[in-house]
């Protein structure tokens, strides 16, 4: 029997993107990774990107009452739908903002705060401690708390905040490294950041935690996948790649 061949590639991914100088650059090089090894270049997954760097900081919005980037987000959405078939937003943060987005979204869009947890529980346990490395806006959204009671109830989640004196850690650890990095920082202080965000994974470790999840982009760059003193360190866009692929194949059905 005749036919063309299924296509590799059945579903479309669109890319929201712009939200910090590497997000979306960071990601597409995770599916990249993760679509591994492939036969020719031809064999990579295909993707269209909406890159809106005029989208409002998240955390501002969400701590300080700035500009909101939900109709910046609804705006990339709309830029891809007609073509793609999903989307994945590059940015952690801007997850606090999903249900508002999802509401309007023309496409289906897939968790990446869902898709990390359940990882995670699946990795290490039901039971398991596990550490954020995030920006204080989405530590205040509580995502992964509130998500990880509705997929695992079992699951511990700390960071820094829950720590003693975590404020001022948060903010002189994470915060100062994550704007720093975002900033472009030269390779002195790049080393130098990159080490604060080292003893802040070190110490959610030193609490107990079993898996570091290093839920923002720059974190994620920064300590790469090296374990913090015994605990496994997660990235939410590693993990995200390997599920837009899984969906993009057919392998996995469309996000809710």
């Amino acid at each position: 029997m005749s036919g063309a061949a299924a296509p590799a590639w059945p579903r479309l991914l669109g890319i929201v993107g712009g939200l910090g100088p590497h997000a979306h650059v960071e990601f597409e090089r995770r599916l990249l990774r993760a679509a591994q090894p492939v036969e020719t270049e031809q064999d990579y997954p295909p993707w269209i990107l909406a890159s809106l760097p005029a989208t409002p900081d998240r955390t501002a919005c969400l701590l300080d009452g700035g500009l909101s980037p939900v109709p910046r987000l609804r705006e990339s959405l709309r830029l891809l739908a007609g073509r793609a078939d999903f989307a994945v937003i590059a940015c952690v943060t801007a997850h606090a903002f999903l249900g508002e987005v999802r509401a309007e979204s023309p496409l289906p869009i897939l968790d990446l705060v869902d898709a990390t947890l359940s990882e995670a529980a699946a990795r290490r346990g039901e039971g398991a401690h596990v550490g954020v490395l995030a920006t204080t806006g989405t530590l205040r959204s509580r995502l992964f708390p509130d998500a990880a009671a509705r997929l695992a109830p079992g699951l511990r989640v700390t960071s820094l905040l829950d720590l003693p004196d975590g404020e001022r850690l948060q903010e002189e650890w994470v915060m100062r490294a994550i704007y720093g990095l975002k900033a472009g920082a030269g390779p002195d202080a790049t080393a130098r950041l990159t080490g604060l965000l080292k003893r802040a994974a070190g110490r959610l470790a030193e609490a107990g935690a079993d898996v570091v999840l290093t839920a923002c982009t720059e974190v994620g760059m920064a300590l790469g996948g090296d374990p913090a003193d015994h605990a496994e360190l997660l990235d939410p866009l590693d993990v995200g790649a390997r599920a837009a692929l899984a969906v993009s194949r057919g392998e996995r059905p469309l996000p809710d």
